[in-house]
């Protein structure tokens, strides 16, 4: 295992492992994205079939720290924000499973970055959501675009217009995530079910995401970056608030 400022790297087999570590609340701040695109090399060795991520301790991520965005918006400007869309653009496009082991609750980036995984675990106790409109910013990270694919335009409305913190219950109903595990038992049914999945034959799950990825809205990547465009823009408005 390695650990930097805001991951902690680890190896269970062929199974990449990065931990969000930033606790206790696990925020995604600019260095996180700077270590997270460190990992590159290591995320396409031939070494690696399948990635999980999750969250130190009963977190997985609360997003963007809100103190940081009102005390300096400077710090999310555009060139930021498009970095870490890239990033996470990146986590979708890959060919091989990326999964988001959901231990806890998993708000605002931290659910953008669990949307741009290909499957969605989830512990009973967690909760999920995108609150970002109640302190008058968007969704910035392609949690807008990535959301409406997932669980349908009008549900995706609801739980961003409204602010909705759903349940693990709730969002297995919406399909918007695969499993919920007892929390007890959480990590290690989450392995179980990434070496399931490579038991497959390696060459079939990589045609098969290559597939899934090539049947995504075409206009989905154009429409994720307007999104951090706006959402730059109303971070920066913040500062005459």
């Amino acid at each position: 295992m390695s650990q930097s400022k805001y991951l902690e790297i680890s190896t269970e087999g062929r199974i990449l492992v990065i931990t969000i570590c930033n606790p206790p609340n696990n925020y995604l701040l600019s260095g996180f994205f700077t270590e997270l695109s460190f990992c590159r090399e290591l995320i396409l060795s031939s070494n690696i079939d399948a990635i999980i991520f999750t969250g130190k301790g009963n977190v997985f991520s609360k997003g963007a720290d809100i103190e940081e965005i009102k005390s300096n918006p400077n710090e999310l400007n555009l060139r930021t924000v498009l970095y870490g869309n890239e990033i996470f653009t990146f986590f979708s496009g890959l060919d091989k499973p990326v999964i988001a082991a959901i231990n806890g609750p998993c708000l605002g980036g931290g659910l953008e970055l669990a949307l741009a995984c290909h499957i969605r675990l989830c512990s009973e106790k967690a909760r999920l959501g995108l609150p970002e409109l109640s302190i008058g910013v968007i969704p910035g990270l392609g949690g807008i675009q990535r959301l409406i694919r997932i669980v349908g335009e009008s549900k995706a409305l609801e739980m961003i217009l409204l602010g909705d913190i759903i349940s693990a219950s709730r969002a297995l109903e919406l399909n918007l995530v695969s499993r919920v595990f007892p929390k007890k038992e959480f990590f290690p049914r989450v392995l179980l079910f990434v070496k399931t999945i490579l038991m497959a034959r390696r060459e079939a799950v990589t045609e098969v995401l290559k597939l899934v990825a090539l049947s995504r809205p075409k206009s989905e990547e154009k429409n994720i970056l307007a999104a951090a465009e706006k959402f730059a823009g109303l971070v920066s408005k913040r500062k005459a608030y």
